[in-house]
């Protein structure tokens, strides 16, 4: 987990004596004053991990950034704010940060968030890169021009998980799933078990029995109805899509019902770390989606940069790919900012529109069309372990982003298959 201290302090920076001219509340004269980005992401309350996994990212690469120079010979500096993962919280704090002259925003976890900030970013004439909120809605009919997505679409990231189970299990003859009752829940085991059929013969297996899955409530204390409900469907494979203590409830209560060694494949739509660090070597061992693994991306100097750089400040234990998600977002303000020579709102949407930028996933490219970024899609297989964690990482997959997206279709509600 990401301490709770402060992960990494941006360099004090000396503010140069150039006097401002302004348009509306943002300068567009020479200045050596720093660019200023607002991070909203959960500080405290049940989204905390995560929201702390994205301070730590973008600490890191304002540190890095920073440390070349800034851009343009300006260095970047951050305020954040606790959105705590609420509508409500998050308006507010967008608010603040625009009525503060910072129009350029990122963070928000919550698909939520980002639904209810779309409108505020145009009417305060801001833009806002979302780090991990992961409803299709975001690019498809919920489609704002101010806001961009630098992470996977949920549809890309189901396939490329579907793809892996493929490669890593093609011979398991049925699946079935435990989701919760969200649209989220519903639409995931849509798009991975409709790509199971497509991916299982052409990896050389037989075509799988897709099996109706256990749906189940959010935030339940009891889940043994459930579990019972689970154990009598004739499965192979299971897709799991609840998230946070919600499987770490479920998971606990199965364990005397046998769920775990019923299955013969575990795969996980998105719950990174959070179930191993919490269950230790009483977490099941299934692959997981995970935004970014290190061990992945051996050969790219970002990501070696962004894990040492983490590992220095951590305790001792492997990142969230949250982290990566924060970090590749600062980079691509940097990066558009530079592109755009300006930090005013429709310079840096018309160079966000097409960017091309570098991070510790790879090449990112963010479509003009719908404000979505392309990038690979990864997986992770823990397992318990006997050592100090009670888990490990034993092995880990990629697939490319490129070809698992959906096509553009702003405005318009995406059909899962």
């Amino acid at each position: 987990m990401v301490s709770r201290r402060t992960i990494l302090k941006t360099a004090a920076v000396g503010v140069g004596a150039a006097t401002l001219n302004y348009y509306g509340r943002y300068a567009v004269a020479q200045t050596n004053d720093p660019i200023r980005i607002g991070v909203m992401t959960p500080l405290s309350g049940p989204a905390e991990t995560s929201g702390l996994a994205v301070k730590a990212g973008a600490e890191i690469a304002v540190a890095q950034i920073n440390k070349a120079g800034g851009i343009k010979g300006r260095p970047l500096a951050l305020e954040f704010r606790d959105d705590k993962a609420n509508v409500a919280q998050a308006t507010a704090a967008a608010r603040e940060l625009l009525g503060m002259g910072i129009n350029l925003l990122t963070g928000s976890n919550s698909s939520g968030v980002v639904a209810a900030l779309g409108p505020v970013m145009q009417q305060e004439n801001g833009v806002l890169i979302s780090t991990l909120a992961s409803a299709a809605s975001i690019n498809h009919e919920n489609y704002n021009p101010n806001v961009f997505r630098a992470g996977e679409t949920p549809y890309a990231r189901m396939r490329g998980l579907a793809q892996i189970a493929a490669q890593k299990h093609k011979d398991l003859r049925s699946w079935s799933g435990i989701i919760p009752d969200t649209d989220f829940g519903r639409s995931s085991w849509a798009v991975f078990s409709s790509a199971l059929k497509e991916f299982i013969p052409a990896a050389g297996g037989a075509a799988p029995e897709i099996l109706d899955p256990v749906v189940v409530p959010l935030f339940s204390p009891d889940y043994k109805n459930f579990i019972t409900a689970l154990m009598r469907v004739p499965f192979e494979g299971l897709f799991q899509a609840t998230y946070g203590a919600d499987s770490i409830t479920l998971f606990n209560q199965a364990r005397p019902y046998g769920l775990v060694q019923k299955a013969k494949a575990i795969f996980d739509s998105g719950n990174e770390f959070v179930v191993a660090k919490a269950m230790k070597n009483q977490t099941p061992a299934w692959w997981g989606s995970i935004f970014w693994y290190h061990d992945n991306h051996k050969d790219n100097p970002i990501a070696q940069a962004l894990y040492n750089d983490f590992d220095a400040i951590s305790d001792n234990m492997p990142p969230e790919g949250y982290v990566a998600e924060a970090h590749a977002d600062i980079y691509a303000y940097a990066k558009a900012v530079e592109k755009a020579g300006s930090t005013e709102t429709p310079a840096v949407v018309a160079a966000l529109k097409g960017l091309e930028w570098q991070t510790a996933t790879g090449r990112r490219f963010m479509r003009p069309e719908d404000n979505q970024a392309i990038k690979d899609i990864e997986a992770v297989y823990v397992e318990p372990a006997d050592n100090a964690a009670g888990w490990r990482v034993a092995d880990a997959a990629k697939v490319a982003g490129d070809s698992m997206i959906e096509p553009p279709t702003p405005g318009q509600k995406l059909e899962m298959k």
